[in-house]
């Protein structure tokens, strides 16, 4: 027997997980519903299917093609508009000249369908109609039988008051060809409001079978978590594609489960997807293909689709997450939630119970979504953030987003301009940077593969050639993420205003496409690092250097500094202990108590071994941590402060650092015939500053130093270097240095403020001090005796940063206390105004 699979509906009720797709691929148990209605075919011999497509026909089609992966024949009848249920199975009449079967291709059942055939040819029937008893009869046609199945009489969608029946019609009829006789092709018609009532009327045999299977309609989100749910717990047959590890607990054999990770089920965990260390899938739990739960996220009563991470701590109850869905660190989904595909949720987002959020929408990290979000634009922020693009690896950078993103950035110039790109040693940079440089080519520009060079030399590289660079690395505090990092001719990070320019050319596919024959070339350069070289021993006071004969113990963390920094020590006279000096990949992450273990085990040894200095240079290269002689690892304002005595003592000029850098530094500067500058915090703002020509040392107070006289980047090779040569010159040592830094109270605060209502605390500020003296440069500072306080804004997280800075500890703990008082009241004026809500519908 043939049969007709009605695969043309919407699925309206169910967006946004059919905003993209239509209903019949909606995945339940980790096939999508029609392909679980093919292979229910198949075991009822039924290999001969027609599908009837309308909404979304193509995406159909593309799927299952000719069926013969689900062991069937499939051909396709295409509704031009819908037609109804009836409708569309007679675009199918030629191929109709037996008895056939209808069914839905969006509803999940494991009906006998033989034994409906069966009874259709016992009862000598025109139309049989497979009938299931429900709970609840009002979104169903009900249907009245009598003693022999005989058909009575049809109610379509009853109110309570018309409920004369629990029994559903089902949408699968058992059919003979002459029911084409009673209505007319191209008209809107239905089986159940229209061909079956016209049958009863005219006195034609119209059964009704009751059947005792499994049959969801999934005409709703919860009936969809119910259908998943009832899969995994066996109310239903079909085939899960997984093994069965269990009772109820089903893992492809391609899925990775971490030791340390906890999988409670009745769970289905799809090919290729990791449940890392920590995690905790509590069933019932679909887990779709290629999906990752990371350490310590707790999926509970949750659907998650193919393609979609759940980041560090998340919680996530009774949701539903389609595909390619990013939720970052510290998130939480309440019950009812529905998540459409390719959105972004930000850290530390809560979306409330039953909001739906449309696909390709971004949350801001530490919203609080109250509604649901149908309507608003999508990636609002845009690429950058303060520290330039940074991403997940393979969720956020994948080969597609890099190779239009480097399309976009060959389209900033013209065709045939020159871009160097280098990488660092992991596979996922070498990815990253191999799917840039096809972007680069296609938009016409000519690729200089750089390989692998520290990030300070490719930024070296990029001003001494005068050509535009990026930099590809995997992140140094996360090696699931990577850093993109964009580099002007003069070395410096892009500008705000190329920046804006390079995010409208990629989010409106605004790209240069050129012809084959105005392709970019790749051009392959080899060992750019020896006039980095030469030109920093050059730099250098060799002779006092070398007289030194210093002893320092360094720590490579396996990066390409290693490529470099041994060549100028050994230049210098130096003893070096090296440590992890072999390039390689880091693939786990080390959480902040491994770090400091690391860092205090590294002190120990620079004591054992009485070397001069340890360093610890960052896998990029840009940034240090400092350990004095006796072993004590130095934070980095620490560090910085004492770097700023060495270098004044050698030159006197001007120092620089962020706005939030504490009251010391102004001190130190004024006690050594210096002068120091406050920036703007982003790393970016402070190199742009510390282009003056009197700059003696920058740092963006995170271990990144600059020393202009080099060059302007952030450089530990050359901050190494540079230590050892001012120790070298001024016969002081680390730890004397330290016990000169002025002892101020320097305190910190962080304070929750939606982004919408970020403006209004800073007016707030400025109304309230319009008469005191205040610096600008970033936030409000706010002069006070002994000192200072500093309200401003965090430029990637719905934050505020409150610091103080006096000599005296009270002080300053009251300062930090009165103006995150002030933040938070502002906030409790502002908020029920906003509540949090990203968009309302």
């Amino acid at each position: 027997m043939k049969a007709v699979v009605m695969a043309g509906g919407e699925g309206s009720r169910l967006r946004p997980l059919t905003s993209r797709q239509p209903k019949p691929l909606v995945p339940v148990a980790g096939r999508p519903i029609m392909e679980h209605i093919l292979l229910h075919l198949r075991r009822h011999q039924m290999r001969e299917v027609i599908a009837t497509v309308q909404y979304l026909g193509a995406s159909i089609r593309n799927y299952f093609g000719d069926g013969s992966e689900q062991g069937v024949a499939l051909s396709y009848s295409v509704e031009d508009s819908p037609l109804g249920t009836a409708g569309s199975v007679m675009l199918a009449r030629q191929q109709l000249s037996e008895a056939f079967l209808v069914i839905s291709g969006d509803a999940l059942t494991d009906i006998d369908l033989g034994a409906a055939v069966r009874f259709h040819r016992e009862r000598r029937a025109l139309a049989t109609i497979v009938l299931k008893p429900v709970p609840n009869p009002l979104e169903y046609g009900v249907v009245v039988v009598d003693e022999g199945g005989a058909v009575q009489r049809f109610i379509e969608k009853p109110s309570w008051g018309e409920v004369i029946s629990d029994l559903a019609n089902s949408g699968i009829y058992v059919l003979d060809p002459a029911v084409f006789d009673f209505f007319r092709p191209g008209e809107v018609t239905d089986w159940s409001g229209d061909v079956f009532p016209k049958l009863l009327k005219q006195g034609e045999p119209v059964f009704g079978w009751v059947t005792s299977g499994y049959w969801e309609d999934v005409g709703s989100h919860a009936a969809y978590v119910k259908a998943n749910f009832d899969c995994l717990e066996g109310r239903v047959k079909v085939d899960i594609p997984a093994e069965r590890k269990g009772d109820g607990l089903w893992i492809h054999e391609e899925a990775e489960i971490s030791d340390g990770a906890r999988v409670d089920g009745p769970a289905l965990i799809g090919a290729g997807a990791k449940v890392r260390s920590g995690a905790w899938v509590n069933g019932p739990c679909v887990i779709g293909g290629y999906t990752t739960i990371d350490s310590g996220a707790k999926v509970s009563n949750s659907i998650l689709w193919d393609h979609s991470y759940v980041g560090i701590n998340s919680r996530l109850r009774g949701s539903v997450v389609c595909r390619s869905v990013t939720v970052k660190n510290g998130c939480l989904l309440e019950e009812g939630s529905v998540i459409g595909s390719e959105v972004v949720l930000g850290a530390g987002v809560t979306v409330n119970a039953n909001v739906r959020i449309w696909p390709n929408k971004e949350v801001e990290p530490g919203a609080v979504v109250h509604d649901s979000i149908i309507w608003a634009g999508s990636w609002k922020r845009g690429l950058f953030s303060s520290y330039g693009l940074n991403g997940l690896i393979n969720v956020e950078f994948t080969p597609e987003f890099a190779s239009r993103l480097g399309a976009a950035v060959g389209a900033l110039s013209p065709k045939g301009t020159e871009i160097a790109i280098s990488r660092d040693y992991t596979r996922a940079s070498r990815m990253i940077h191999r799917a840039l440089m096809s972007g680069m080519i296609s938009s016409g520009a000519n690729a200089t593969d750089l390989s692998v060079l520290p990030a300070p030399v490719a930024r070296y590289w990029a001003r001494h050639n005068h050509v535009s660079a990026l930099h590809v690395q995997t992140s140094p505090v996360d090696p699931r993420s990577a850093d993109i990092r964009l580099f002007d001719d003069r070395g410096l990070d892009i500008d705000s205003r190329t920046e804006r320019k390079l995010e409208s050319l990629y989010f409106r596919e605004d790209i240069r496409r050129v012809l084959h024959y105005e392709m970019g070339r790749i051009v392959r350069r080899d060992s750019q690092t020896d006039r980095y070289i030469e030109d920093m021993v050059a730099k250098l006071d060799l002779e006092t250097a070398r007289g030194a004969a210093s002893k320092i113990l360094i720590d490579y963390n396996n990066g390409a500094a290693a490529l470099v920094l041994p060549r100028v020590l050994q230049e210098m006279n130096c003893t070096v202990i090296p440590l992890n000096a072999s390039p390689a990949e880091i693939v786990f992450e080390e959480d902040e108590s491994a770090f400091r273990g690391r860092m205090q085990e590294m002190g120990v040894i620079t004591a054992a071994v009485k070397a001069k200095l340890g360093v610890f240079v960052d896998s990029p290269g840009d940034r240090c941590f400092l350990v004095d002689e006796t072993g004590e690892v130095l934070d980095h304002d620490t560090a910085f402060a004492v770097l700023c005595q060495l270098a004044l003592m050698v030159k006197p000029g001007m120092l620089l650092g962020p706005a939030s850098s504490s009251l010391a530094f102004s001190m130190i500067a004024d006690r050594m015939n210096g002068r120091f500058v406050p920036t703007k915090i982003t790393p970016g703002a402070v190199l742009r500053a510390a282009q003056h020509a009197d700059t003696v040392l920058a740092s963006d107070g995170a271990g990144g130093y600059c020393w202009p006289d080099f060059a302007v980047a952030f450089d530990a090779i050359f901050t190494t270097v540079r230590v050892l040569e001012l120790l070298a010159q001024t016969g002081v040592s680390i730890g004397s240095m330290k016990a000169k830094i002025p002892a101020v109270s320097h305190k910190k605060a962080v304070e929750f403020c939606p982004w919408d209502i970020k403006g209004r605390v800073m007016r707030t500020m400025m109304e309230r001090h319009l008469k005191d003296r205040v610096d600008l440069t970033d936030g409000v500072k706010v002069f006070v005796d002994g000192g200072w306080v500093l309200v401003v804004p965090d430029a990637d997280r719905p934050e505020y940063h409150v610091i103080a800075s006096t000599l005296d500890p009270v002080r300053s703990q009251q300062l930090v206390d009165e103006y995150s008082a002030l933040v938070r009241s502002v906030v409790a004026v502002a908020a029920p105004e906003s509540e949090g809500v990203v968009e309302k519908t």
